[in-house]
């Protein structure tokens, strides 16, 4: 579920609908994609304004970030539990809709209290490569 940019809390500027709309057409992007997709359109917003607007939307949970192996940030406009597919040289993210597996871990979690720790949201990743599929 894609989170609307106009909640309580969020006040609209061109920048931060620019940023919005960028990641939107993109779907799973890193700054620096996110940065050249607004600058194509809007070259005065600068990096430090994106990368704040990015901050504040991951802060107001408008997007979400997702942390792969090898170090490299990437941000989702899905802000809601769900699952994402990475390709293992991080070149690759998308969603998966596994709704088996999400209810799997949700029950799982409303049955097993971790001590101390209260669950606000899952976020899976699945690491590995796609393969061709051979049609039969």
């Amino acid at each position: 579920m894609i989170t609307p940019i106009f909640k309580p809390g969020i006040k609209v500027t061109p920048q931060r609908v620019a940023v919005f709309e960028a990641l939107k057409s993109l779907g799973h992007a890193s700054a620096d994609e996110i940065i050249l997709k607004v600058q194509e359109k809007a070259p005065y917003i600068s990096p430090a304004t994106i990368y704040n607007t990015l901050d504040k939307f991951v802060q107001m949970e408008v997007i979400s970030r997702i942390a792969t192996d090898g170090n490299k940030m990437f941000f989702d406009i899905t802000s809601s539990s769900h699952i994402h597919l990475c390709t293992d040289d991080n070149s690759f993210i998308t969603d998966a809709h596994v709704p088996e597996l999400e209810l799997l871990i949700t029950d799982y979690l409303n049955r097993v209290q971790i001590p101390g720790f209260r669950v606000n949201k899952v976020q899976l990743n699945l690491v590995g490569r796609f393969e061709p599929i051979e049609a039969n």
